[in-house]
C-alpha cells in the first residue's frame, strides 16, 4: 500500500474516533449546561443526590427501590450501596430536601474509556470491559411506588431487548427521561404521551412512528436520539409546526436518514442545540434564508452526504459558537463571510472537497479555540492572520496540500496550543535553540520535511502523547533525552525516515495503563532487539535492520494486551520463542522476510483471538503444526517461502473464517485436499504454488465463489482443468503453469469477466483455445506456450478442419488443410509396413494362401507377358 494512502485512511479513522470522543463530550456538557438552566427556572429544589444524604426516604420508597434491584443483572455491583435504612444515600439516589421523597433514580452507566485511536479490534475489546459494567434484567413495576420522580437515566446499560415499560406513562411527575443506547427494542409505547410535564426525552434506538403521542408533549425543551425508523424525521413536521416550537435541544444524530433537510427544521425558532450528525442527507445545506435561526448556537452537521457549496447565509448566523461540518463532501472554496461568525469557538471542516486558499477571514474568528480544516484541498501558503488566533487550543491543517516554510515567529501567539497538525508539503525551518511557548498534548506533522537532523525542540514538549513524525525526511540516530519525552507518550510514529541506531524503548509509562501504537517500520534501526515495550497494543518494526533472536516476553508484566507484533523484513535469527503464546490477545503476528529456522511452535494454537499469522519467507521446516487448526477467527495464514513438508493438515478445514491461504515454494506433497473447496468457502486467495502436490485439481475448488487470485503453478498436477471453473466468478488471476495437465481448455473459463492474468504454459493441453468475452483480451501468446497440443488465436498455429469443439479435428476448414496432409503422410509409411508383415506372415503360416498366392503371381506374370509380346509384334 502507498504512504500517502496508508497515512490518510489510516489519520481519516482516528481523527473520526477523536471526533466523536471529543462531541460527546461536548455534548453532554452542554446539555448539563442548558438542562440546569431549565430545572432552575422550573423547579426550586436540587436533584443531586449528594445533596439530602442526612435525608430519610419513605419506607414504601425504600422497599419498592428494593424490589426493582432484584429485577436488575449487576454484574460489576455498582448497586452495592443499595443496604440500610436511608436510601437516600444510596448511589443514584436523589430525594427532596423539603418533603424527602425521592424524585431522582440516575442509573446511567458512566464508565469511560479513552479508546480515541483504537482499532476495531481493541473496541471489541472495550465492549467486553463496557458490557460488565452495564446493569440489565428486567425493569420492575415497584417504580409505580415513587410517584414524585421527577428524573429517570437508564441510559447506556444494556437491558437485552426487551420492551420499555409501558407503566413509565404512569409516572406523571416526570421532567426528565433518558433511556438512549440501553438495548431497549420494540416500539415507542405510546403510553409516554401521558408525561404532559417532559421538558427532556433521550430514547435512542430505532423505534417505529411516534407522531401521535408526542403531540402530547408540548413542554419539551430537549429531545434527544430519537430515531423514528421507518418512518423518519417526516413522522412529525405538523407537530414541529405547533407543540415542537419551544424545542432547544433537537439531537437526531445516528438515526438513519435519507433526505434532504426538511424545511419545516427551519421553524423551529426557539432552537439553540442542532445535531443531525452520522446519518445520509445530501444536497444543500442549509436553504438560503436563515433568519429563523437566530438563537442557534449549536450545529452540527458531521458525518452526511452534503456535497455543494456553502451558502452565504450560513455566515448569518452571528450566535454560533461551535460549527461541525465534518466528513461531507462539500465543494468549493470556503467563503470570506466566514469572518462574521465571531462567536465562533469550534469550527470543523475537516475530511470534505474544500478548495482554494483559506480566506485571510480566519482571522477575524479571534473566540476560536478548535479549528479543523484538515483532509481538503486547500493550497497555497496559510494566511498570516491565522497565526494571531491566540485562543487557538487545537489547530489542525493536515492532509492539505499547503506549500511554505514555518518558523519560529508563526507560532509565537499560539501560547495556548494543545493539539497540532500540519502534515502536508509543508517546511518546518525553525533554529535549533527555540523554545515554543505551548506545551503540545499531541502533534501530527506526517509528510512534512522536517529533517535531516532529529527536531531539538522536543526536548521542551513535557505532556506529550501523541507524536507523528512520519516520512518528515529525519535522518540520524535518536538523541538519548528522547527517552524522558516519550515516558508519557501512547501513540508514537516514526516510520518511514532514515533512523538509525536504536529503537526508542521509551522505558515506564508514567502512570499509563496501556499505549495504543508504536510505528517504527521502514527506518534503519539495527542491532539486537533487547527487549519488547510491556505496555502497548500495537508495535510495528518491520522493514528495518534489526537482527538477533526474537525476545523472550515478560510475560510477569502488561505485555497480555498486545495486540498487533510486526517483526517482518529483518534480519532475525534463530526459532519462534514459545513464549509468544502467551500474548493471548494478540490478533496479528508477522514475522515473514527474516531468518528463522526450526519448527512452528505447537503451542500457538492458544492464540485464539489471532487473524493474521505470516510467517513466509524464513527457513522453517518440519511438519505444518496441526494446532493450527483451533484459530478458529484466522483469516490470513502466510507460509510461503519455508521448508515445510508433508501434507496439508487436515485441521486447517476447520478455519471458516480464513481469506487468504499461501503455502506456495515449500516442500508439501500428497493430492490438493478437496475440503478446501467444501469448507473454507470465504476463501479469496489461494496460493500452493511450488510444491510436491500431484493428482487432479478437484472440482470442489470451483465452489470456492469469492475466490479473486488461485495459483498452483510449477507442481506435479494431472488430468484436465475442471469444466466449471467459469463458477468462480470473482477470479482475477489464475496461474496452473508447469504441471502435467492435459486436455481441452474448459469453455467456462471465458466466462470470468474479472479475469486480468492468467498462465497455463508448459503443460499438456489440447485443442483450439476457447474463445469469446473476456478471455479474447488476454492475448499474449506466452499464457498457453509449452503446450504443443494446443490451437487458435492467440497463437500463430491453426487449428485443423472440421471441428468445432476443442480438442476435436477440423479437418474440412480450409486453413487445416495443411494439418491434414502432414498426418496422412506421416502415417503412410508405418500402415503400409504393418499391413505387408501381417500379409507375408500369413502365407508362410497358410499353404493353401500360398499356392493360390503363388498361382496368381504365375497366372498374372503370362497375361502380362502375352500383352508385351503382342505390342512388341504391333509395333515391328
Amino acid at each position: 500500500m502507498q504512504l500517502s494512502t496508508y497515512k490518510k485512511a489510516k489519520k481519516i479513522h482516528l481523527r473520526r474516533l477523536s471526533l466523536l470522543a471529543c462531541n460527546n463530550m461536548i455534548k453532554f456538557t452542554l446539555f448539563i449546561v442548558l438542562w440546569f438552566v431549565f430545572l432552575a427556572g422550573r423547579i426550586g429544589f436540587s436533584l443531586h443526590a449528594g445533596a439530602y444524604s442526612n435525608v430519610s426516604c419513605f419506607e414504601n420508597e425504600r422497599q419498592a427501590l428494593l424490589e426493582f434491584k432484584k429485577g436488575l443483572i449487576d454484574k460489576s455491583n455498582r448497586l452495592a450501596s443499595w443496604t440500610g435504612e436511608d436510601c437516600c444515600s444510596w448511589e443514584g439516589i436523589g430525594c427532596s430536601r423539603n418533603t424527602g421523597h425521592v424524585v431522582k433514580l440516575d442509573l446511567r452507566n458512566n464508565a469511560i474509556f479513552d479508546h480515541a485511536r483504537w482499532t476495531f479490534d481493541d473496541r471489541q475489546n472495550y465492549v467486553s470491559i463496557y458490557g460488565e459494567t452495564c446493569l440489565g434484567g428486567q425493569i420492575s413495576p415497584s417504580l409505580l411506588n415513587l410517584q414524585r420522580l421527577h428524573y429517570l437515566d437508564l441510559s447506556s446499560n444494556y437491558f437485552a431487548g426487551i420492551r420499555i415499560p409501558t407503566f413509565l406513562g404512569s409516572l406523571k411527575n416526570l421532567r426528565y427521561l433518558n433511556l438512549s443506547s440501553a438495548g431497549f427494542s420494540g416500539t415507542i409505547p405510546p403510553q409516554l404521551g401521558n408525561l404532559s410535564a417532559l421538558g427532556s426525552l433521550s430514547l435512542g434506538d430505532k423505534y417505529g412512528e411516534a407522531r401521535d403521542w408526542l403531540q402530547a408533549l408540548n413542554k419539551l425543551r430537549f429531545l434527544s436520539s430519537l430515531t423514528l425508523q421507518p418512518y423518519g424525521i417526516y413522522s412529525f413536521p405538523h407537530i414541529a409546526h405547533h407543540n415542537f416550537t419551544s424545542l432547544t435541544f433537537l439531537d437526531l444524530r445516528d438515526s438513519e436518514f435519507n433526505s434532504t433537510i426538511p424545511l419545516w427544521l427551519f421553524n423551529l425558532t426557539s432552537l439553540v442545540h442542532l445535531d443531525l450528525s452520522s446519518n445520509n442527507f445530501f444536497g444543500p445545506i442549509v436553504p438560503h434564508s436563515l433568519q429563523h435561526w437566530t438563537s442557534l448556537s449549536y450545529l452540527d452537521l458531521s458525518t452526511n452526504r452534503f456535497n455543494t457549496s456553502l451558502p452565504d447565509s450560513l455566515f448569518t448566523l452571528n450566535n454560533l459558537v461551535y460549527m461541525d461540518l465534518t466528513d461531507n463532501q462539500i465543494q468549493g472554496p470556503l467563503p470570506f463571510g466566514l469572518g462574521n461568525l465571531t462567536s465562533l469557538s469550534v469550527l470543523r471542516m475537516g475530511i470534505n472537497m474544500f478548495e482554494g486558499k483559506i480566506p485571510r477571514a480566519i482571522g477575524q474568528l479571534r473566540e476560536l479555540t478548535e479549528l479543523d480544516l484538515s483532509s481538503n484541498g486547500f493550497n497555497g501558503t496559510i494566511p498570516s492572520s491565522l497565526w494571531r488566533l491566540s485562543e487557538l487550543k487545537s489547530l489542525d491543517l493536515s492532509d492539505n496540500p499547503l506549500s511554505g516554510e514555518l518558523h519560529d515567529v508563526h507560532f509565537a501567539q499560539l501560547t495556548q496550543l494543545k493539539m497540532l497538525g500540519l502534515s502536508s508539503l509543508l517546511a518546518l525551518n525553525v533554529s535549533s535553540s527555540w523554545v515554543p511557548p505551548f506545551q503540545l498534548h499531541t502533534i501530527d506533522m506526517s509528510s512534512m520535511k522536517i529533517g535531516p537532523k532529529f527536531p531539538l525542540w522536543l526536548q521542551t514538549q513535557k505532556k506529550v502523547e501523541s507524536l507523528d513524525m512520519s516520512n518528515a525526511s529525519i535522518s540520524g540516530t535518536i538523541p538519548d533525552w528522547f527517552e524522558r519525552v516519550c515516558h508519557g507518550i501512547t501513540y508514537l510514529d516514526f516510520s518511514y525516515n532514515h533512523m538509525m541506531g536504536k529503537p526508542p524503548v521509551c522505558k515506564g509509562n508514567s502512570g499509563l495503563k496501556y499505549r495504543t501504537e508504536f510505528s517504527l517500520e521502514s527506518n534503519e534501526f539495527e542491532g539486537p532487539l533487547q527487549l519488547l515495550p510491556t505496555d502497548i497494543y500495537r508495535l510495528h518494526l518491520q522493514s528495518n535492520s534489526l537482527q538477533g533472536i526474537i525476545p523472550h516476553p515478560d510475560i510477569n508484566k502488561t505485555l497480555a494486551i498486545l495486540l498487533t507484533l510486526d517483526l517482518s523484513d529483518n534480519h532475525f535469527n534463530g526459532s519462534i520463542p514459545d513464549s509468544l503464546c502467551s500474548l493471548q490477545m494478540l490478533v496479528v503476528l508477522d514475522l515473514s522476510n527474516n531468518q528463522l529456522s526450526g519448527r512452528i511452535p505447537s503451542c500457538i494454537g492458544k492464540l485464539k483471538t489471532l487473524k493474521v499469522l505470516h510467517l513466509g519467507n524464513n527457513s522453517l521446516h518440519g511438519h505444518i503444526p496441526i494446532s493450527l487448526g483451533h484459530l478458529n477467527v484466522l483469516q490470513s495464514l502466510h507460509l510461503n517461502r519455508n521448508k515445510f513438508t508433508g501434507m496439508v493438515p487436515f485441521s486447517l478445514r476447520y478455519l471458516k473464517n480464513l481469506q487468504y491461504l499461501n503455502l506456495g515454494n515449500n516442500e508439501l506433497e500428497g493430492i490438493i485436499p478437496a475440503w478446501i473447496g467444501d469448507e473454507l468457502s470465504s476463501l479469496r486467495s489461494l496460493v500452493l504454488e511450488s510444491n510436491n502436490f500431484h493428482g487432479e485439481i478437484s472440482m470442489s475448488l470451483c465452489k470456492l465463489s469469492s475466490l479473486q487470485g488461485l495459483d498452483l503453478s510449477r507442481n506435479h498436477l494431472s488430468g484436465r482443468i475442471p469444466e466449471n471453473i467459469g463458477n468462480l466468478s470473482q477470479l482475477e488471476s489464475l496461474d496452473l503453469s508447469k504441471n502435467d495437465l492435459s486436455g481441452p481448455i474448459p469453455q467456462s473459463l471465458s466466462n470470468l469477466d474479472s479475469l486480468g492474468w492468467m498462465n497455463l504454459s508448459f503443460n499438456k493441453l489440447t485443442g483450439r483455445i476457447p474463445s469469446g468475452r473476456h478471455l479474447q483480451t488476454l492475448d499474449d501468446p506466452t499464457i498457453y506456450m509449452g503446450n504443443s497440443g494446443l490451437c487458435g488465436e492467440p497463437l500463430d498455429k491453426s487449428c485443423p478442419d472440421g471441428k468445432s469443439n476443442a480438442g476435436e479435428s477440423d479437418g474440412d476448414h480450409e486453413d487445416g488443410k495443411e494439418s491434414y496432409f502432414d498426418w496422412f503422410y506421416a502415417g503412410l509409411g508405418p500402415g503400409f509396413a504393418v499391413g505387408l508383415v501381417g500379409f507375408l506372415s500369413v502365407l508362410c503360416f497358410q499353404k493353401s494362401w500360398r499356392y493360390a498366392y503363388f498361382g496368381f503371381l504365375e497366372s498374372l506374370f503370362n497375361k502380362v507377358w502375352v500383352e508385351i509380346a503382342l505390342l512388341k509384334r504391333k509395333f515391328n
